[in-house]
């Protein structure tokens, strides 16, 4: 989400946006939640399955991995032999018995403790070396020692920087190193020629002051790490009765640590063992605990009178001193309620609390917007954070209660003025005419047109009325209650039956008489139309044919048929004989019209290649114009598209720069 809020210094608030369907940590439960605070624990059990895949998550729903699982129970080591009482978490253990098995070389004993599986392989067995590793023995039995090579040692000793002239002995190399080598001692002064091992220091004292800036160092081939001083301060303190028994030290000593009874003039009353100081005593340093009027207790430190100075340990000072602030004047009453309590904005939104001394604490307005469920119960208050007016009739709980209603800085949330944007019941596409409200929708009277079956005329129904039927209903107040009128698929008559929905029950028994007659429409006879789409699907014709041929060719022809047929084809042949005989007389009694029709059929033009191959290039080029107008104009409408939104953005710029302004 976006921030709300105008150009601002800082980082944004916290996201006010409602997140309809938040879950929980452990996902089992959803609820409409602020985008800032979407991530929640539902206070059930958390119930996810633990690391273990044995058991589940006994704890409250929290964030983050779950702990380790604590069921107790008897579990075996990683060797078997031993079996513990330990948590589910640590079932995986070993006890502190040796293997002891033999490796497979046999020969020797495995050197680990508990674990699972097999010994393994003897770590002796296979490549090895001397000593010294310069030679290797690739095929040497485990219990036969590696014999040395004869040459060098060559490993670097413990000093670091020298090797080991020996022979390739066993075991470890001398930590002495007796190389003799030139060294020079700690503070560089003297220069000998010593073994390796050992260290020089010559006999010069340091003359260097140590950090108490009294004493010399003296320390023999000292490097200029002197150590502390450890001699005794031994001045006397600014209490002036003790000397100070700490280490020499710079700088002015500690207080004096000691402490002493002290007891009036006579004698008769002590007081406890007091601190030894100079001058007044100083002022008490407990807290005072005294309860305030708002519940808390004074914290500041005790402002009760002043005790009067002792003269027994009445010192002057040698410098004045400043005065000292003292955080409460003793004698003086509480100071206002310094405790930091957490103060809500006028709205109680999450989050936005804000820490502010007790003495100082008023609710404020956040940055967030209100957020309150308006009185129609569907939207919520887009107002800046606000002290809310809760109506007298209105319940605890379908608001948020922020301060009293006589509160004078109370004001109401807006008005919803925008439609009603609910779903009805019974679902339809009308949406409901009335603005936002809490109660149902007033039922649907908008009129939905439906047609009939056979679609020979339409009805008008009342949307809440034909929402309320159930679908066989509704097929049948749709039936206009007249014949069907549809025409059937395999013949040219019309559906019998009342207007119905789905196919036509009469498709194949249609009982209507239809003339069927023969090839050459001589014979006729009358058959049911039903028998007539049996006799097509026998002799494997199609039935769909044009409506005056339907049923011509089933029956034969007979013998009169081939008379009739015969005498009109003699008498075209002679008609024909004529028309070669005398064509001039046929072209006289012919229309001019017809005349150049007739001509222009006998003599067909005819067209070259070279022309028809200009005809495809015309329409080609044609088409390709076609294209790439389309393409300017589509570009054309996009610049201007983007030249639109340019100015838009610019003038929203302008608008903002004025508001910052003003």
């Amino acid at each position: 989400h976006t921030c709300l809020l105008l150009c601002h210094p800082g980082p944004c608030p916290p996201c006010p946006a409602v997140v309809p369907n938040a879950r929980c940590f452990c996902g089992a439960h959803r609820e409409p939640r602020r985008c800032a605070h979407q991530r929640y624990s539902c206070k059930g059990k958390c119930n996810k399955r633990l690391s273990c895949e044995l058991h589940r998550c006994p704890v409250d729903c929290h964030d983050g991995p779950c702990p380790p699982c604590a069921v107790r129970g008897n579990h075996r080591c990683e060797c078997g032999e031993t079996m513990v009482e330990r948590l589910c978490s640590e079932r995986v253990f070993q006890c502190k018995r040796e293997c002891s098995g033999m490796l497979e070389c046999g020969k020797h004993k495995c050197e680990r403790g508990c674990h699972g599986g097999k010994c393994g392989e003897c770590p002796l067995r296979g490549q090895r070396t001397c000593p010294c590793g310069k030679k290797d023995y690739p095929r040497l039995e485990c219990d036969v020692e590696a014999a040395t090579c004869g040459s060098t040692c060559e490993k670097v000793l413990g000093c670091g920087r020298h090797k080991c002239p020996e022979r390739c002995h066993r075991g470890p190399c001398d930590v002495t190193c007796r190389l003799v080598i030139k060294k020079s001692c700690r503070c560089g002064v003297l220069k000998k020629e010593l073994p390796c091992h050992q260290d020089l220091t010559c006999e010069r004292k340091c003359q260097r002051l140590r950090a108490c800036g009294r004493h010399a160092c003296k320390r023999r081939c000292c490097v200029g790490d002197c150590p502390p001083c450890a001699e005794t301060c031994d001045r006397r303190l600014r209490c002036g009765n003790h000397k100070c028994l700490s280490p020499c030290h710079r700088g002015a000593c500690s207080p004096c640590p000691l402490m002493k009874t002290i007891s009036c003039f006579c004698g008769k009353t002590y007081f406890e063992p007091h601190k030894c100081h100079y001058g007044a005593c100083p002022p008490c340093k407990l807290i005072c605990g005294e309860e305030l009027s708002c519940g808390h207790k004074c914290k500041e430190r005790c402002h009760g009178s002043i005790p009067p100075p002792n003269p027994e340990f009445t010192v002057k000072p040698m410098k004045k001193k400043m005065e000292k602030h003292i955080e409460c004047t003793p004698g003086t009453p509480c100071p206002p309620c310094q405790e930091v309590v957490l103060v809500p904005c006028f709205g109680e939104h999450l989050g936005q609390e804000r820490a502010i001394p007790c003495s100082k604490s008023r609710q404020f307005p956040c940055q967030n917007l209100c957020g309150n469920l308006l009185h129609c119960g569907n939207h919520y208050c887009t107002k800046d954070c606000h002290v809310l007016e809760i109506p007298s009739d209105q319940r605890k709980a379908d608001t948020i209660l922020s301060l009293s209603r006589k509160n004078t800085l109370a004001e109401p949330c807006e008005r919803c003025n925008l439609p009603c944007q609910r779903a009805r019941d019974p679902p339809c596409s009308h949406p409901c005419p009335s603005r936002c409200h809490l109660s149902d929708c007033l039922p649907c009277k908008a009129l939905v047109k439906r047609s009939c079956h056979c679609g020979a005329m339409t009805h008008a129904f009342e949307c809440v009325y034909y929402n309320n039927l159930n679908a066989k209903q509704q097929l049948k107040v749709r039936s206009c209650g007249g014949p069907c009128h549809r025409k059937l698929p395999n013949c040219p008559h019309l559906c019998s039956e009342i207007c119905h929905p789905g196919q036509c029950p009469s498709v194949d028994q249609c009982m209507k008489k239809v003339n069927v007659r023969c090839a050459c429409n001589t014979l006729k006879k009358e058959w049911v139309c039903q028998d007539v789409l049996k006799e097509y699907r026998r002799s494997g014709r199609d039935p769909k044919v044009a409506k005056g041929q339907f049923g011509v060719g089933l029956i034969a022809c007979g013998g009169d048929c081939v008379k009739k047929v015969n005498v009109p084809a003699a008498e075209l042949h002679q008609r024909k004989v004529q028309e070669n005989k005398n064509p001039a007389a046929e072209v006289t009694n012919v229309p001019k019209r017809r005349k150049k029709r007739d001509r222009g059929a006998q003599e067909p033009v005819q067209v070259s290649m070279w022309q028809q191959m200009k005809r495809y290039l015309v329409v080609i080029i044609a088409l390709a114009g076609l294209v790439v107008l389309g393409l300017l104009i589509w570009k054309g409408v996009y610049q201007i598209s983007d030249w639109m939104n340019e100015m838009e953005e610019q003038k929203a710029r302008e608008r903002l720069l004025r508001a910052g302004r003003l």
